[in-house]
């Protein structure tokens, strides 16, 4: 790829959407639209060559053949350029040039159509490698309302996003985002934060409470005072660390381009000195037709289109032969908690009953009071309960109440299910014995919710976020491939971390916010570790931007993750992760073999050449054998399969709760 190339991949710096991404976007259509056209000169061409032997059709091949040459034009120009510059230098551009030179002399002019190909093909797969950056800026920008609903005396005011200024007033409506950083002034409601937080339940806020730009209001209407203008919020700086972390990323030296730097104008020096001697042209053109660097050329973009068809078979998006290299070298591995290591949504993973309660019972009353919410903790308790056959129906009356609960009847029971603070609000107060279970469950990471029946605690449910079961032998996959350090970093509380990570026996850090996660991949780069970054939400973004490679593991409405990062693993797989990892090593060693053939067709060939034990037609053959060689083993790459666990599930729903019974007389309670 060219100097002006590696610019143009680079993300802008100045404005929303830079000049250089959308020169990023053209130079890649440019490189595409010459890659077609001269394969079908080379293929019209070989045709007429090879099949129509009559007059004038031989004449006609050769045309077609000098058009597809007359092809590399961008190349021929880029080489004078940098010749007659004032600074001159032996560029991979110049001795492709020289080398066609010879070949035309030669009277190869179907070949030399052949170079200009292989040349696209390779500049074609670079300029695609680096068109995201764009699309990942404006998938994010999308998440805020470009509008927000301004309080008035007079009433609302729908006003542009920009023209909000801090301390005044939005109102903000159940099933809208938020369109401002601010705290909240009136109302209370759950935030789905997901996008920040990259956690699944929702938090609660109410009055004093903080809310972001881009979050999602489940629940009830509120209305929020600005704290900060839109070029200053949460999304904006976002952005701006991403963009910053993006223009940190420095792609490693291609080994090629060291290996030509070198040894090219060694072989020019040979070449000229070899003329001087011999007075024989033709064995200038001999010795470079042998060197010309098709085969080097050729060896990374080949094993990379390999490599990605490969990875494409299995829901995996590899964006570039850096994003390989780098996964391949990966000394550290960063991992994301929620959606990564453990399933996006909760599972109800224990029940305490109380009052004489059974189990059963309780967890049914519970599920009929949850049923008409789209809370993901009553999902999790009304999946838990058709799993175990219970026979759950609609209330008679159901209510979301404000302060973080729902309430509900059915016959005799007056129901209530919601968490300490919903129940404090309503003057009630904890048993002992419920109090002490609760803050067992929440020392063990549970996220705990109290179920009532006329203001007696009957049940404590707890949720947690459970591990993969792929996770462990993930973990241990990524240990013998030679990673040191692997580390869960999660913006969750630090229980339900520490509860996580000591089960798979790994570092962990908690309450981790997108500038906190960022750091931590900078600490480890500064001790010199090759960091990998995991993650699967906008959270992750700027870490995924900052890491020498970001894997992002995604489902639907997860784009600004998929954009950021440089693989892509499309679907609820973290096994994928592992097989990545082990298809980005073979894929750089292919590219290793692959430069190997080159190295040894290109010396052997270079010792016939000098010692004139071979011809210009010869050495074209030599070169190709040297180029069949590469597509050959860069082929072996589409049949390899990576092993990787595969998702397990528990089981049904509900089928691993923990039980534990208490029965406490009633008349305690009141």
């Amino acid at each position: 790829m060219t100097t002006k190339q590696c610019a143009a991949t680079a993300p802008s710096q100045t404005g929303l959407f830079g000049e250089a991404d959308l020169s990023q976007e053209r130079l890649f259509q440019r490189n595409l639209r010459f890659l077609i056209a001269t394969f079908s000169c080379m293929i019209a061409s070989a045709f007429i060559l090879l099949f129509v032997g009559a007059e004038p059709w031989p004449l006609v091949g050769n045309v077609i053949s000098w058009i597809g040459l007359a092809l590399g034009f961008p190349m021929f120009w880029l080489a004078a350029k940098t010749v007659f510059s004032r600074r001159p230098r032996l560029t991979t551009e110049v001795f492709i040039t020289l080398a066609l030179i010879a070949v035309v002399y030669e009277q190869g002019y179907w070949y030399a159509s052949w170079i200009v190909f292989i040349m696209w093909l390779g500049e074609s797969l670079m300029a695609w490698a680096g068109r995201h950056a764009r699309n990942a800026v404006d998938a994010l920008l999308r998440l805020v309302p470009r509008q927000a609903r301004l309080v008035t005396p007079d009433g609302t005011a729908m006003v542009p996003v920009e023209e909000m200024r801090i301390g005044q007033i939005v109102a903000v409506h159940p099933g809208e985002r938020v369109p401002t950083d601010g705290v909240v002034a009136r109302g209370e409601t759950a935030i789905d934060e997901s996008m920040l937080t990259g956690e699944a339940v929702p938090a609660d806020r109410g009055v004093g409470d903080e809310v972001f730009a881009g979050t999602y209001n489940l629940q009830g209407a509120i209305q929020v005072r600005v704290t900060a203008e839109t070029a200053d919020n949460t999304v904006t700086r976002i952005v701006n660390l991403m963009r910053q972390a993006q223009r940190e990323h420095v792609p490693a030296q291609r080994t090629v381009d060291l290996f030509l730097k070198w040894f090219l104008p060694a072989v020019l020096v040979i070449a000229a000195v070899t003329g001087i001697l011999t007075g024989s042209l033709e064995r200038v053109a001999v010795i470079l037709l042998v060197i010309t660097p098709c085969a080097f050329a050729a060896s990374t973009p080949l094993a990379l289109v390999g490599a990605v068809g490969n990875a494409a078979r299995r829901g995996i998006v590899i964006k570039g032969g850096s994003s390989l290299e780098a996964l391949s070298r990966a000394t550290t591995v960063l991992l994301d908690k929620t959606g990564t290591l453990t399933a996006s949504t909760p599972e109800l993973a224990t029940l305490d009953a109380f009052a004489g309660f059974a189990e059963q019972d309780m967890l049914r009353l519970a599920a009929i009071a949850e049923t008409q919410s789209s809370h993901p903790l009553a999902r999790a308790v009304c999946d838990t309960a058709e799993a175990r056959g219970l026979d759950v129906v609609e209330p008679d009356h159901f209510e979301v109440a404000s302060g973080h609960g729902v309430l509900a009847t059915i016959g005799d029971h007056r129901l209530a299910v919601g968490n300490e603070r919903f129940f404090a609000q309503r003057g009630l107060s904890l048993p002992p014995e419920v109090r002490e279970q609760a803050e067992r469950r929440e020392a063990a990471g549970h996220t705990v919710a109290y179920v009532l029946d006329r203001d007696i605690v009957i049940g404590v449910l707890g949720f947690l976020a459970q591990p993969r079961a792929s996770a462990p032998a993930v973990i241990a996959g990524l240990r013998r491939l030679g990673v040191r350090h692997v580390v869960m970093v999660t913006g969750d509380r630090s229980r339900p971390a520490e509860a996580v990570a000591q089960r798979l026996g790994i570092e962990y850090k908690a309450q981790a916010t997108p500038q906190a996660k960022l750091d931590e991949v900078q600490r480890y780069q500064r001790d010199g570790q090759v960091v990998a970054m995991v993650g699967d939400g906008i959270n992750d973004s700027t870490a995924l931007a900052a890491a020498d490679v970001g894997v992002a593991m995604v489902e639907a409405g997860a784009e600004v993750a998929a954009l950021a990062a440089d693989v892509v693993v499309h679907g609820d797989h973290l096994g994928s992760v592992l097989s990545a990892a082990k298809l980005a090593r073979r894929a750089i060693r292919t590219i290793q073999l692959n430069i190997g053939f080159a190295v040894g067709y290109n010396v052997i060939g270079l010792i016939f050449a000098l010692a004139g034990l071979i011809s210009p037609g010869a050495a074209a053959l030599f070169h190709a054998a040297s180029f069949i060689s590469v597509v050959v083993n860069s082929a072996l790459i589409l049949g390899y399969h990576p092993t990787a666990p595969e998702e397990l599930t528990s089981g049904r729903p509900g089928g691993s709760v923990e039980r534990s019974t208490t029965v406490v007389p009633a008349g305690d309670q009141r």
